[in-house]
Parts: C-alpha cells; structure tokens; sequence
C-alpha cells in the first residue's frame, strides 16, 4: 500500500508495525501512545511520546510501532518542501485561472 506521508496522520495499533521507505525530510510526531523508531543509516533507536517528534535524515527504511498499546502518529513534511507544494499549487490555479480568461500565461503586465 502507497501512503501520502505528507501531513497525515494513522492510527496503528499495537505489535502491527509500519515499515516505510524513501521518507526523507518527513518529520514523524507521537500524538497519542508510545513509538519506537528505527531507521537505517541512523545511530540508534527512537522512543516518542506525545507532542515529540523525529525528523528522518536518511533515505533508509524506516520501522515505525507502537509499544504500551495503540498510537497515533502524524507525519510532517519539511517546511521547505511543504512551501514549495503550496507555491506549485498556487501557480497551477492562476495558469487555470488566465486560461479562463485567455491572458497568456507568461508575464503579466499592468
């Protein structure tokens, strides 16, 4: 299964764990229950609780569970990227938006 890890959140249960790949720069935050992260090409292993969180550095596999009982987790995207899907975003609305109203989609002008 192909999951979005850009600003989600799922709730996994207990002994059932998540194993992900290319998620560099996603920031995996605890919002319910305990996580045990780990993370190839990282020193390591990860415990979050609520309200903490891990950036992912490395394009390593990522095996994300809950321990204690069920959790939640929420994934973040880097800042940078998150700006740049919102700014693509933009960009195609106004080039659909000129499109309507037949102006070129180059430069504007007053």
């Amino acid at each position: 299964m192909k999951i979005d890890l850009r600003d989600g959140e799922l709730y996994l249960r207990e002994n059932t764990p998540l194993r992900l790949s290319d998620a560099s720069g996603i920031a995996v935050r605890c919002t319910q229950g305990s996580l045990w992260l780990t993370i190839t090409g990282e020193t390591g292993d990860i415990f979050l609780i609520p309200g903490e969180s891990h950036r992912i550095r490395s394009a390593g596999r990522v095996v994300i569970e809950s321990i204690g009982g069920d959790a939640r987790v929420r994934f973040e995207p880097d800042t940078v990227e998150h700006i740049a899907r919102i700014l693509a975003a933009l960009s195609r609305k106004l080039r659909h938006a000129m499109a309507k109203i037949n102006l070129p989609s180059g430069r504007l002008s007053a």
